[in-house]
């Protein structure tokens, strides 16, 4: 009897113990504490303020991604990719070495032309007029420029003969043929340009000096148009000035003296433009003969540009979008 009494007593004992652990928790014990199991109310509460936090910064985290995309493509380097093994070729590396030879011609072309532009200036402001050596200087500065422009000129036909060659030799589609192809092309464009620079510093000076001659034949009581001064630096018939003046004195013989200075200076500058004459007809046929294949270089360089800033740009949104995923976002939560 006393051991079939044993299992009653024990299961009662066990419901005691239950209901004594449901009274007891969330109720506060010294030294011990007994906390109750959050609800689920409060867990989807907790989690929806969490969602609509994450979606509201989305859109400013687009854009901030967008925006920082767009300007990593344009610090993109070639060392970034990995070469080629062509940059090794011997031919490879006597293309690079033509065109950086005629860029550094083009560079000293360029100072030249800076030179002549500040002993213009320095002449057409008075405070080199008086001394003869500058307007030497300024004949010494275009005589060396049309040296190099012609040394270019000659340098320029290397390069296209040898850019044959390799056409013939590797064929017209093959790497080291386009890079040729494309530095014939820049360094022609680039002659091209810092010659049109050196006639524009040419032309700019000689319309000073009309302007300057205007001026002086107004203080000696002439008035003349600027077509009219080019008219008598075609013909030569700058004995006018002599004639028929209104007045006289140190101010008369002082602009006739200008006069006659400029008149020698723009002389001086037709004959420099004439004699880069010949180099600039050589350029012009060489950028036209260059102007398709650069209209071609140039739109495939800027449809390139177009698409790989697009592919990083949809290549950031998806990863963001991959961030964002609803299901790695509740999985990691759980975890």
């Amino acid at each position: 009897m006393v051991k079939a009494a044993a299992p009653s007593c024990n299961c009662s004992l066990r419901a005691v113990l239950q209901l004594e652990g449901r009274g007891m928790r969330g109720m506060q014990v010294p030294g011990r504490s007994f906390d109750a199991k959050p609800s689920t109310t409060s867990v989807m509460r907790d989690r929806l303020g969490h969602l609509q936090a994450v979606s509201s910064s989305e859109g400013a985290e687009a854009e901030h991604e967008t925006t920082q995309v767009l300007s990593s493509t344009e610090d993109l380097h070639v060392e970034d990719f990995p070469q080629d093994s062509s940059s090794t070729n011997p031919d490879m590396e006597t293309v690079f070495d033509e065109s950086q030879e005629a860029r550094r011609q083009i560079q000293y072309i360029q100072l030249e032309v800076k030179r002549l532009r500040e002993r213009n200036l320095q002449m057409i402001t008075g405070t080199l007029w008086t001394s003869s050596p500058n307007t030497s200087d300024s004949n010494a500065i275009a005589a060396d420029i049309k040296i190099r422009g012609q040394d270019m000129l000659a340098h320029l036909r290397k390069m296209e003969s040898h850019r044959k060659e390799l056409e013939e030799m590797h064929g017209t589609n093959s790497t080291v043929a386009r890079i040729s192809r494309t530095q014939y092309a820049s360094v022609s464009n680039s002659f091209r340009d810092v010659m049109l620079e050196y006639n524009e510093a040419e032309m700019s000076h000689k319309e000073s000096c009309k302007a300057y001659i205007q001026r002086q034949m107004e203080i000696v009581g002439q008035e003349v148009t600027v077509d009219q001064i080019e008219e008598m630096l075609q013909n030569g018939q700058w004995n006018v000035f002599s004639e028929n003046m209104v007045s006289e004195g140190k101010t008369v013989h002082s602009a006739l003296t200008q006069i006659e200075s400029r008149h020698t200076e723009m002389l001086q500058l037709e004959r420099r433009i004439q004699s880069l004459h010949e180099v600039f007809l050589d350029v012009a046929m060489l950028v036209e003969e260059q102007s398709s294949m650069t209209d071609y270089i140039q739109t495939h360089v800027q449809s390139t540009e177009a698409e790989v800033k697009e592919v990083m740009v949809k290549l950031e949104r998806a990863k963001r979008h991959d961030r964002n995923n609803p299901f790695k976002k509740l999985l990691f939560w759980k975890r």
